[in-house]
This record gives C-alpha cells, structure tokens and sequence, in this order.
C-alpha cells in the first residue's frame, strides 16, 4: 500500500502542478497583490493582512483543483475502471488530499515570498511584522484544499465548489468582524492594529484537519476520532480567539470608517532636525528621513526669519477629528517606484503654502469650496518654493472644486510658467528674500511683483475665476 499510495501522490502532484486553474489564479493572485502595493512603501500591518486575505484567490483555485481531481473517480464508468486496481477509494482520497494540499500550499508560499520581495525591493518598510499572519493565509489556502476533495466525496457535483468558493468570499466581506472566518480582511484600523495571535491560526488548522477527516469519512467511520479532534482543536482555537484580549480590543473591533478621536492620536515619536519638529507614529519612524527630504529644501530656500514660523510635520490617519489646523500632516502611505515623486511634491507644496501665507492643507479642508490664487504673487512664490523639491503641477478637480497639492487652492498655468523662470534664475532667491513681505501680501498681483522679481511680463494674466483666497 505504500508504495501504492506514494505513486499515487507523485502522480497527483504533477497533475496539480500542471494545473491551469490553480496555476492561473496563482499568477492573478500574484499580480493583484504586486500591482497593489507596487507604488507604495510597504505597510507590514497591512501588507501581511492583505496577502493573507488575497490568497483567497489561490485557494479558490485549489479548492477547484482539487476538487476535479477527486471528482474523477465519479466520472461515469471510471470507478469499475478503477476497481481491479490495488488502490481502494480511501487510498485514493488520501492521496489526492495529500498531493493536492501540498502543491496548493507550496505555491501558497512561492507567491507570498515573490510578492513580498517586490515589497522589500528598494522601499523602507514600517509597521509591525507578523508571520502568523502569513502562516495563516497559508492554512487557508490548505483549508480550502481539503474542502475541495470533502465536496467531491459528499457532493459529487461540478457546482459545489464554485458556489463553495463564492459563499465563502461572500461571508468574508460580510462579516469581516467575525473571527469565525479562515482570515479576516483588514477592515479596521492602520496603526498596528490588535488581532488575535497565534489562537487564530490553531482554530484555522483544527478546521483543516477536520474537513480532510470529513473527506475520509465518506469511506469508513475509522476517521471519526480524527474528525472529533479536528472539530476539537477548531472549536478550542475559536474559543481562545474569541476569549483573547487581542479579539476584544478596540483596534480590532473598530470600523476604519467610524468615527474616532484625532487624527494624530499616537503620533508621539517626535524628533527636532534643523528647527523643524517631527513627529510619527512609533513603527513609522523610519519615514522622517523622507519627509525631511521634502520640507527641509522648502523651508531653506525661505528667509530666514521665516523659518521660524514653520509648522510642525505631526503623521495622520484618514479618519478622525481634525486637530491643529496650522499643522503639516503626511498620512500613513508614501510612494514608491515613481509614486515618491506625488508624495514628495505633496508635502513640499503644504510647507511651501504655509510659508507664503496660506492656511494649511488641513485648514482648507474646512472649506468645502475651496478659494482661488490666480493673479497673485505668493501663489508664484509658494510654487517657486514646491520646485525646491518637485515640479509643481497644475490643480486637479475633485466633485468640482480644487485639488492642489497644498490643498484646495486654485491657480493655472500663468503661476506654473513664472515659478518655472524663478527656478532658472541663479539670483531670484536674493530677489524673493529682499522683497519677501511684499511678495507674500494676499494683495500683491503678479504684476505688481514682476519687476520685483527681475522678469518680464510675457505669459498673459489670468484674474481669479473664483472666491479669491485669504
């Protein structure tokens, strides 16, 4: 029999691994997770949440898998073909089991280390690492497997699986607060948020084991103990997930869209560089060189004596009640492979408005209009400031207002083409430092500060089209 069945686990191994289902859903799941995060610095409380929630797709694809391979002993007369065999159906069902769960895990694994070696791949990783995580999204991916070959045994159906398969998701997203589930979606919040440890992954390997005793079962009732264990471990790790303190914090029970405290609750790593203080969530200190990188320049190429008046930089959240208008506040992502280029520009322009004399992003975001910075001086100046840095680029608009990136404020091509002269001219800062208050006078036009700044008047002048700003 052993040899018997270790012939019949090589030969369904190969068979999986030549699989088109599973190899498809497999590069789908691959290239959804890597496109996903190609643009951003990895985050690894979400990162590992989010693959293990993705490997639902490849699990979707060995559970077909491994359902057609156990349905084939149901296909017409294929089991009489079968019977002079020395293998007997439960041999049979073990081995596809075995086979079909080692091949769906093994490539579980491969797309979990290309994808999160993309991740490390010229980036600067925050956020709390946790391989349990991984481990988990594995066990399911070996869950669903084995629920492929029960179906096939108990439901000799083609549609079980699918709908197997579509029920499950279905109940993911519908319940993505029941720690019942193989994994739960990352619904909550994005500061290192609590989820129960290790407890999770028991319940999700005692619900492996039972449902592979459950496919064994249909042959026989010896696999009963192994089904009352299974079902005993299952229930035992739900029990001490749902009894853990990590299950019942807030931080894994809160909806990312409910309202919270401040934005900044937390932010309390905080570090002076250059007269600029700092201040991050802990597992996000290693992005201060970053946003150094992109205020530093703004506030050096301003005189000095307006330096003093720099805002801090205080990290946010996306939900929450606002707290200091007058602070700069990066959120919790930051671009990668092209995307740190938005991000940089982003937080130079907020520096460079605030300096200019413009209300901060986040005061803006009080003003649902939005106002409007054509024809104005410090609007040129604030975008000579941005190129310190970044190129400034024209607004877009967002539901018809605004969207600069030093937040709804409104300006054209005119602003962008005279900042791009001032970049090019070695003696526009002496310029802009001598006549510094003038030029940052809400009153002060464009054409007013032409001579000031040293340039001709060649672009025509285009007045506010909206509510000027303050």
């Amino acid at each position: 029999m052993s040899r018997t069945f270790g012939a019949l686990v090589l030969f369904e191994s190969r068979r999986q691994l030549r699989n088109p289902v599973l190899l498809l859903l497999a590069a789908v799941t691959l290239a959804a997770r890597t496109a996903a995060g190609w643009r951003l610095m990895p985050n690894w409380s979400l990162a590992t949440v989010d693959t293990a929630t993705a490997l639902l797709i490849l699990g979707a694809g060995a559970m077909l898998a491994a359902n057609l391979a156990a349905l084939r002993d149901s296909r017409g007369a294929f089991a009489e073909l079968l019977a002079p065999l020395p293998s007997r159906p439960k041999v049979r069902t073990l081995a596809v089991l075995a086979a079909a769960t080692s091949v769906s895990v093994l490539v579980a694994v491969v797309v979990t280390g290309l994808h999160f070696a993309s991740l490390v791949w010229g980036s600067v990783p925050v956020g709390r690492f946790d391989v349990t995580e991984l481990i988990t999204g594995v066990a399911m991916v070996a869950l669903l497997t084995a629920m492929g070959v029960a179906l096939a045994r108990w439901v000799p159906v083609l549609i079980a699986a699918p709908l197997a398969a579509l029920v499950l998701t279905w109940a993911m997203f519908q319940f993505p607060g029941s720690w019942l589930l193989p994994v739960v979606p990352d619904l909550k919040i994005v500061i290192d948020s609590t989820r129960p440890p290790l407890w999770h992954l028991l319940y999700v390997a005692g619900l492996f084991l039972a449902v592979a005793a459950v496919a064994l079962l249909r042959h026989g009732p010896r696999p009963g103990f192994v089904v009352a264990a299974g079902t005993a471990l299952a229930v035992l790790g739900g029990v001490l997930t749902l009894g853990s303190p990590e299950a019942a914090s807030p931080s894994a029970t809160a909806d990312r869209t409910a309202p919270r405290g401040p934005v900044t609750a937390g932010a309390d790593h905080c570090l002076a560089h250059n007269g600029i203080r700092y201040c991050s969530f802990p597992s996000f200190a290693a992005w201060i060189p970053l946003w150094q990188q992109a205020i530093e320049p703004v506030v050096q190429a301003a005189p000095p004596a307006v330096r003093e008046r720099a805002p801090e930089i205080v990290q946010r959240v996306t939900i929450g009640t606002l707290g200091k208008p007058s602070a700069i506040m990066p959120p919790v992502t930051w671009g990668r492979n092209g995307g740190e280029v938005e991000s940089r520009r982003s937080l130079a322009a907020q520096m460079a408005g605030v300096l200019a004399g413009f209300q901060s992003r986040v005061g803006l975001l009080e003003s649902m209009d939005g106002c409007d910075a054509r024809d104005r001086s410090r609007t040129v100046i604030a975008l000579w400031l941005t190129g310190q840095v970044e190129k400034a680029v024209v607004p877009q608009r967002v539901y018809g207002r605004p969207d600069s990136d030093m937040g709804a404020i409104d300006y054209g091509e005119t602003e962008l083409r005279y900042a791009a002269r001032l970049l090019a001219d070695p003696d526009a800062r002496q310029r802009i430092w001598s006549n510094w208050d003038v030029l940052v006078d809400p009153s002060t036009t464009i054409a007013k500060a032409l001579p000031l700044l040293g340039l001709p008047q060649t672009e025509p002048i285009e007045p506010p089209r909206g509510v000027p700003c303050r």
